[in-house]
C-alpha cells in the first residue's frame, strides 16, 4: 500500500511542475518574485519525486526476511531525504541571505515546516524507520509545492485571465 500513495506523490509531483512550466511559458509579465516561486515549487516538486522514487526504486530488490527488509527500505529513504532536504534548505538560506530585503513570514514558516519535516526523519531513524512517516514529509513536500502552485497562478486567476 506504501509504494501505491508514492507513485501517486510522484505523479503529482511531476503534474505540478508540468503545470507550472506551462504557467511560465503563457506568462506575459514575468517577474523575479515569479521565478523565486517558480524556483520553489520545481525544487519541491523535485525533492517529492525523488523522494517517492528512492523508496520505489529499493522495493524491487528481493530480500529473503521481509521485516528487516522494511526497515532498511525506510531507513535508507529516511536518511536520503534528511540529506536532500538539508541540502535545499541549506542553499535556500544562502541565496535568501544574498538578496536584499527581509525575510517574508511565509519563508520563516516554510522553514520551520521543513526543519520539522527533517526532524521528523531524524526520529523516524530513531525508532525503527516507518513508512507513515516518511510519508508525512513527502507530503509536506507536495502541499507546499501546491501552495506554490496557487501562488504562481493567482494572477491569472484575479485578472480573469
Amino acid at each position: 500500500m506504501e509504494l501505491d500513495i508514492l507513485m501517486v506523490i510522484a505523479e503529482i509531483a511531476v503534474a505540478l511542475a508540468g503545470f507550472s512550466a506551462i504557467v511560465a511559458n503563457f506568462s506575459k509579465d514575468w517577474t523575479a518574485a515569479k521565478s523565486e516561486q517558480l524556483v520553489n515549487l520545481l525544487t519541491q516538486s523535485g525533492i517529492a519525486l525523488f523522494a517517492a522514487m528512492v523508496p520505489l526504486v529499493m522495493s524491487l530488490r528481493v530480500i529473503e526476511d521481509e521485516g528487516s527488509a522494511s526497515v532498511t527500505l525506510w531507513s535508507i529513504s529516511s536518511a536520503g531525504y534528511i540529506l536532500v532536504t538539508s541540502g535545499f534548505l541549506v542553499r535556500d538560506l544562502y541565496h535568501r541571505n544574498k538578496r536584499s530585503g527581509p525575510s517574508t513570514r511565509m519563508d520563516t514558516f516554510i522553514f520551520l515546516i521543513f526543519l520539522f519535516a527533517i526532524a521528523a526523519q531524524v526520529y523516524n531513524l530513531y525508532v525503527g524507520a516507518q513508512a507513515w512517516i516518511y510519508l508525512l514529509a513527502l507530503l509536506l513536500s507536495i502541499a507546499y509545492a501546491f501552495v506554490s502552485f496557487t501562488l504562481l497562478i493567482q494572477p491569472f486567476i484575479r485578472d480573469g485571465k
